[in-house]
Order: structure tokens, then C-alpha cells, then sequence
């Protein structure tokens, strides 16, 4: 092992790989803002391919009986002339079904994790499973809808089912962006920071992420150094404490590239 691979590995395993190890909850530790999503949508934490399908109520029993599968398909991007638009869809299969990867299927009502405030299309939609489709599929892309489908009608060709042990990370997630309400995005509160440590056998580096809460009227933006309280770190199990940005900091080490600043 020359690197570490998730904040939830032991301290013990983190000593063996030569690893620096993450900021424990409530050090403080110097960070940088990845990022400032505007909704629960944009978060990037913890297999947001599964949000909609456990907020609709998928159990982790049937993601261990390989029922929840992913499929993807297409629509024409306005925005882009010839180019498309792809859209994953999650869905729960009959007990005792199994479909090959590449199947289409049709299902209905297709819904996202969260409801949009604008008209856009989330790209990660759960929605019933209503049939696989007889004919083998047609080469080239899934459209998502027909001119004959019936209104919240969706054509996807599936993949191969989503692991079960994915489902504790994206429950995981979940409840952290839930300790998040509309206000915080709306007001720019919620805030994913990141800071390197260094895999001392390797060479690489390590980033241990926080999806943090920033003090109300405060500006940040993509690249901001900060100080950080700790808490529970995304990718992980952990759901709390929550992790907070105490303060801007002055800028006290070069960054260069898509390198962050060095972890405390």
C-alpha cells in the first residue's frame, strides 16, 4: 500500500502505509475551498449516483441482492449543437430478476434526490421499473424518451448492479448534507475544503475532504486558504461532528497547480 485510499482506514493501517494521518474532529488545521455548491445537487461526497434511489427508500438488503441497477441515456443538448445530454437513472429490479449489463428498460417516474428551484434536468434521477425491453438493443446511445412514450417515461441501458458497500457511505453522505438546509446554500454557507498530507513511503498525497459550514456573511471562492475545525470527512461513514471554517486565511504557502495547501 503507497497511499492512503479513504478516510475511513485505521490509524493503525494509516501508520503501516507510511501516511501522514487526517486532522482528528475538532483540530484545527489549515485548507483550501474546492469549492462552494449552490445546492444539495452539486455536492460531491460520498456516491451521489445513489442519493435519489436511498431518498426514495432503496435498503441496503436489496442492493445485496444486486436489484439496484444503473442505467444511462441520452437527450439532445440545446446548449451544445449535436452534442447530447446524458442522464443516470437508478432503479430496483422484481426479486429474482437479472438482466444482463446493456439491457434497455423502461421505467416511470423518475425523481431526483432533492427538488430543483429552475426548469434543468437533474443528471442523477430513482425511478420504478416498469420492464426490460424485448429486442436486443440498437447500437449507438439510448434515447431517454420516444415520440411514443407516455409522459415520465424513461428508456435506459443498464449497467451491472451497484455494490452494496456503497450503500453506508452514500446513507453517510446524506445525513451530512442534510445537517444543511436551503438558507446555508442559498447563502454560500456550505463550503467543500480539502489539504494535502504526504504518503511518506510513496510519494503521493493524500486529501482528506469536509463538506464545512462558513460563518454567515462570509465571501469564499474556489482556491481560498482557511482555517478549519475538523469533523466528520466526506467519502466516509462518519456523520459528524460537522466540520467549520473558522476564518480566511492569509495566505501562508505557495500553491501551485491543482496542488492544496498542506494539512496542519
Amino acid at each position: 500500500m503507497n497511499r492512503c485510499a479513504t478516510p475511513a482506514i485505521v490509524l493503525m493501517a494509516l501508520a503501516l502505509a507510511g501516511c501522514e494521518t487526517a486532522p482528528r474532529s475538532g483540530a484545527l488545521t489549515a485548507a483550501q475551498v474546492l469549492d462552494v455548491p449552490a445546492s444539495p445537487h452539486a455536492v460531491r461526497d460520498g456516491h451521489p449516483e445513489l442519493f435519489a434511489a436511498l431518498r426514495a427508500g432503496v435498503t441496503r438488503r436489496e442492493m445485496e441482492e444486486e436489484r439496484l441497477v444503473q442505467g444511462e441515456c441520452g437527450t439532445p443538448d440545446t446548449s451544445d449543437v449535436g452534442g447530447t445530454r446524458w442522464t443516470t437513472v437508478t432503479t430496483v429490479l422484481p426479486a429474482g430478476t437479472r438482466l444482463a449489463p446493456g439491457t434497455e428498460v423502461v421505467v416511470v417516474e423518475a425523481r431526483s434526490a432533492w427538488p430543483r428551484a429552475d426548469a434543468t434536468s437533474p443528471e442523477r434521477l430513482h425511478g420504478r421499473f416498469v420492464r426490460a425491453l424485448p429486442a436486443p438493443p440498437a447500437s449507438g446511445q439510448t434515447r431517454c424518451h420516444t415520440p411514443d412514450d407516455p409522459v415520465d417515461t424513461w428508456r435506459l441501458r443498464i449497467r451491472s448492479p451497484l455494490p452494496a458497500w456503497s450503500f453506508d457511505f452514500a446513507q453517510a453522505a446524506l445525513q451530512r448534507i442534510a445537517a444543511f438546509n436551503e438558507d446555508d446554500f442559498a447563502q454560500s454557507r456550505v463550503v467543500r475544503v480539502g489539504c494535502q498530507l504526504k504518503v511518506l513511503d510513496g510519494g503521493d498525497w493524500y486529501v482528506p475532504v469536509w463538506l464545512a459550514r462558513a460563518p454567515a456573511g462570509l465571501a469564499l471562492a474556489r482556491g481560498d486558504q482557511v482555517r478549519l475545525r475538523a469533523g466528520a470527512t466526506s467519502n466516509s461513514k462518519d456523520t459528524g461532528p460537522q466540520a467549520e471554517i473558522v476564518a480566511v486565511a492569509e495566505p501562508s504557502q505557495t500553491v501551485i497547480g491543482s496542488t492544496l495547501v498542506r494539512c496542519d
